[in-house]
């Protein structure tokens, strides 16, 4: 418990490059989770939106503490290429973010932080992204509960410990 809601151990989160100084480079609700001690949250960052971060210093040295702490998880860029075309191909997507859109899909990341509307739009998409639905984190104390997990991103949840 945090603040008197549930942080699950186990979620993989997408954070837009358009708020990654204020969500990654800052004190809140993610930097806290991600670098805290409890479970294996992951942040999912690869092929041109992991570029996009890298590119920013202040959130750099935040991608390079979660990378040395096993909590940045990364995926094939070829992988990531074949479904951006087929984004593309299909023709559902309002934003111009079809690598971040194909990153979730690859990944299966559901959580999504963003104040990029068109792409908030499509994240929540059942025709781009379902099974589970994706959910947008916007702000720190009323989507603090999406930070919890989910099986789609494929991390096992562990089991609860057992007190003595």
């Amino acid at each position: 418990m945090k603040n008197g809601s549930y942080w699950a151990s186990d979620v993989c989160l997408i954070v837009d490059a358009n708020v990654a100084k204020e969500f990654l480079a800052k004190p809140g609700a993610i930097t806290e989770w991600l670098l805290g001690s409890r479970g294996r949250p992951r942040l999912v960052a690869a092929g041109k939106l992991k570029d996009e971060l890298f590119k920013l210093e202040s959130v750099r040295r935040v991608l390079v503490q979660l990378e040395r702490a096993g909590r940045l998880r990364s995926i094939d860029d070829s992988a990531l290429s074949r479904d951006v075309k087929t984004l593309t191909a299909e023709g559902f997507c309002q934003s111009n973010d079809h690598h971040v859109l194909a990153l979730a899909r690859v990944s299966g990341a559901r959580t999504l932080a963003t104040l990029d509307q068109p792409l908030s739009n499509d994240f929540g998409n059942a025709a781009i992204i379902s099974k589970p639905r994706g959910k947008v984190y916007r702000d720190h104390e009323m989507h603090e509960h999406l930070l919890c997990h989910t099986t789609s991103c494929g991390v096992k949840p562990r089991p609860p410990r057992r007190r003595k």
